[in-house]
């Protein structure tokens, strides 16, 4: 099988909104990956950004979905932020010839807002927690989806836009730190990310030791006493001399 022959044609500059996006570095990794360098400007550091890198195959008409790194929505303004397309992945391992990239989008604006969701900072595996929130429209649909990273791990059912829900995290998820994807099922772009959590045993695992310990023990010494128990039960009684 022939390996992947890309030629990137151009970088672009890209503005938006009165803010701008440069592009000032295209690598070709001999993996076939495409690393793009890019910074985002804007005289309001707080405000937020919706990312997407683009390819003149399709007159840079759909966002490419091989792509990692600083790309999606809730991206900070800054400068050197690197984004990852496996181009590989994408278009092929036998694919030849020329693509233009673009890195364009807008301002990010939530389409629902989480109420305190940041108090959670823990959820214990098979514990129900209440979520709720704001706005978005009655008709939205939200997919719940749950990620270590980049990495999704875990889909949950469908939800309406009721402004509230029951969230349990299964007990098949290991321990360690994720957040949710929180998505309208019918509109990809419109797509929220929580803050960082962890995920914990309901039962702590030294806990759970300590009492399989405990009942083993009991269980030993139960086998170690009956005998003897039974032994001097069934003991004739001395005879009378």
């Amino acid at each position: 099988m022939k390996a992947l022959l890309l030629i990137i044609l151009m970088s672009v500059a890209t503005v938006v909104a009165g803010q701008e996006v440069n592009i000032t570095q295209v690598e070709l990794q001999a993996s076939g990956d495409v690393v793009v360098t890019y910074n985002l400007k804007d005289e309001r550091l707080d405000r937020k950004y919706s990312l997407y890198l683009y390819t003149s195959a399709d007159n840079y008409i759909q966002p490419l979905a091989k792509v990692t790194g600083d790309v999606g929505v809730d991206l900070s303004v800054g400068e050197n932020k690197k984004l990852t397309w496996h181009a590989k992945e994408e278009l092929g391992a036998t694919f030849k010839g020329g693509v233009g990239l673009e890195v364009k989008g807008g301002i990010y604006v939530p389409f629902v807002t989480l109420d305190s969701f940041d108090d959670y900072k823990t959820f214990k595996r098979g514990k129900p927690y209440d979520v709720t929130w704001t706005g978005g429209r009655g008709d939205n649909v939200l997919n719940f989806e749950l990620y270590d990273g980049d990495n999704k791990v875990k889909v949950f059912e469908e939800r309406p836009n009721v402004g509230n829900t029951i969230i349990i995290i299964p007990r098949d998820v290991k321990p360690g730190r994720y957040k949710f994807k929180i998505s309208d099922s019918r509109n990809k772009d419109e797509v929220v990310y929580t803050m960082e959590f962890q995920v914990k045993r309901k039962i702590p695992l030294l806990l759970q030791v300590g009492l399989v310990a405990a009942v083993v023990g009991g269980t030993a010494y139960l086998i170690a006493s009956g005998p003897d128990e039974e032994s001097k039960i069934g003991e004739p009684p001395l005879a009378k001399r």
